[in-house]
């Protein structure tokens, strides 16, 4: 599990993620596809993913767009859902596959 606490002048949240290796895994696939698709400069499409699946806590609904938007979605406590526009760098999905590999080998040798 990981708490995500996100901070607005509007709004503060904070909200439990409980995930696993499996989803971790779908994770690292969305940023490679996100990644490939940077390298082969196609613009944002509008597609969105949820991550961890929906439905079994809170999620993150990604949205791949200009800007870039996570919806941070809580259906099953408070019913809230609160929207992140992201303006992130070229590369950005590259950088974040690599640091979640590592995170994902350091977990699976017990770092």
């Amino acid at each position: 599990m990981s708490r995500r606490k996100i901070g607005t002048g509007f709004v503060t949240a904070q909200l439990p993620l409980h995930f696993t290796d499996a989803d971790l895994a779908d994770l690292t696939g969305y940023l490679a596809a996100r990644a490939a698709a940077e390298d082969d400069a196609a613009l944002p499409d509008g597609s969105a993913t949820d991550w961890p699946e929906a439905g079994r806590s809170a999620y993150l609904r990604l949205h791949a767009a200009d800007p870039f938007v996570v919806e941070i979605r809580d259906p099953v406590q408070s019913g809230v859902t609160v929207s992140v526009p992201l303006h992130l760098r070229d590369g950005w999905a590259a950088r974040a596959a690599s640091r979640l590999d590592a995170l994902r080998a350091a977990l699976a040798d017990g770092s």
